[in-house]
């Protein structure tokens, strides 16, 4: 099962690398009306900090998302960003084991932490759904910006939909 995992991990991280050198950091870092004014990079950088705070959280056996840097170099800087996705990706694929953890989280304006039992693969799957999510985000921007940049058809869309879209249409008889 972890293979499949790091392997959908790794492959949404990829898609990150491969969509950062078609952008380039001008529409990168472009404020998006659509966005209400944030940008493509600082979802980027969410999404990476997302991962790196969850492989952080393999050696203290607790994970903090609310901890994340914010490092404003992910956001501005495509290169360094595609440096940290690869770093993601060699990290992900070193990993054999399933380690429980505790999820560390706020919810409530009174910056109250909860701790919740969790595992590795628990929060892996978090992460790579939270990382479609903000592609699907991300697609939707671009395509109203910046028209020319062409996603791949499942870009930014579950691997549930994927399966579900492809059973549906193989269930569907042939024209007359």
């Amino acid at each position: 099962m972890i293979n499949h995992l790091i392997q959908s991990a790794v492959f949404t991280i990829a898609q990150i690398k491969e969509l950062l050198p078609a952008l380039g950091n001008e529409r990168y870092i472009a404020s998006l009306p659509v966005f209400s004014g944030s940008t493509v990079g600082m979802h980027v950088r969410h999404i990476i900090e997302f991962y790196q705070c969850l492989l952080l959280g393999i050696a203290k056996a607790e994970v903090d998302y609310d901890a994340r840097k914010r490092d404003l170099q992910l956001e501005s800087d495509t290169a360094f960003a595609i440096r940290n996705c690869e770093q993601l990706m060699s990290d992900l694929a070193g990993i054999q084991e399933n380690p429980p953890l505790t999820l560390l989280t706020t919810q409530d304006l009174q910056n109250r932490k909860f701790a919740i039992q969790t595992c590795f693969h628990r929060e892996l799957t978090y992460v790579i759904e939270h990382t479609i999510h903000h592609f699907a985000i991300i697609k939707m921007g671009c395509s109203i910006a910046f028209p020319d940049i062409i996603f791949p058809a499942d870009f930014g869309v579950a691997f549930s939909t994927i399966k579900h879209k492809a059973s549906v249409h193989s269930n569907v008889p042939a024209s007359v």
